[in-house]
């Protein structure tokens, strides 16, 4: 059982979904017309899988954590998306999985959990000529504003949490170089990007959920002090906005990996 355990019913509800651009971006990269099989590496709840199925073949779902690939059976079934096997595995053991080939490989956050250059240079060895691996995550703030109820929510979880509460409970793999200089150094050294802003309003109870979907404020972290970290998550962000809403935008960025 992993970090995201307790967070996985969080994650699924609350967890913002990838803009229609980044499938399109896929679709069109990469030539998918219905045929294709995709590995969706570390899925939580399906946020990518369940969109990339409409598009492929089929698509493999593999995550370490049990709750998160019951999560997204559930969401597939909901869905009608029937060509999805859904697996639990650590991404270390990729090459025992007995996948097929590959046309390509998609990964969110979760790159950032793995030791990447292993993970890259395994999947070389699967994914097919003219394939390639698709990671997108949150880009960097450059053309946003950082809302005040950030520092809001920050402030909280120090206190309540504790100073560092991010690097003690965050990604365990911090790789020593960066994701673009791992990249760089494998096989899928061409690279690409593409950003886009996507513009979110939540209310309270959706930003609070929100929190708990975090390895590092999730419920397993808090333990105890759950109920003392809801109570004064509430009370500081209703001062901030009477109103009950939370408006932010958040750059999303692709990075599309192929060989050269």
């Amino acid at each position: 059982m992993t970090t995201f355990a307790s967070a996985a019913h969080h994650y699924a509800a609350f967890r913002p979904r990838y803009p229609e651009e980044f499938f399109t971006l896929l679709a069109d990269r990469f030539g998918l017309d219905g045929t294709q099989t995709v590995l969706d590496l570390g899925c939580g709840p399906g946020t990518i899988t369940i969109p990339l199925a409409s598009r492929a073949g089929h698509v493999y779902a593999v995550d370490i954590e049990p709750a998160m690939i019951s999560e997204g059976r559930k969401a597939a079934a909901a869905h009608h998306a029937g060509n999805i096997t859904w697996a639990c595995g650590d991404a270390a053991g990729l090459t025992g999985m007995g996948l097929p080939p590959l046309h390509l490989c998609t990964m969110g956050k979760s790159f950032q959990w793995m030791n990447q250059t292993q993970v890259l240079a395994d999947l070389d060895t699967l994914i097919r000529p003219g394939g390639g691996i698709a990671l997108v995550s949150t880009g960097p703030r450059n053309s946003t504003v950082r809302p005040a109820w950030l520092d809001i929510i920050e402030s909280v979880c120090t206190d309540v949490i504790g100073p560092g509460y991010r690097q003690e409970h965050g990604p365990v793999a911090h790789p020593a170089e960066g994701r673009d200089e791992a990249l760089l150094r494998s096989a899928f050294s061409r690279i690409e990007t593409a950003r886009w802003d996507q513009t979110f309003t939540r209310t309270l109870d959706e930003l609070i959920g929100l929190q708990y979907s975090f390895s590092y404020s999730s419920p397993a972290i808090l333990g105890t002090r759950q109920a003392a970290f809801e109570e004064l998550l509430r009370r500081e962000l209703t001062a901030f906005s009477p109103n009950g809403t939370f408006e932010n935008t958040v750059p999303i960025e692709a990075v599309i990996a192929t060989r050269p």
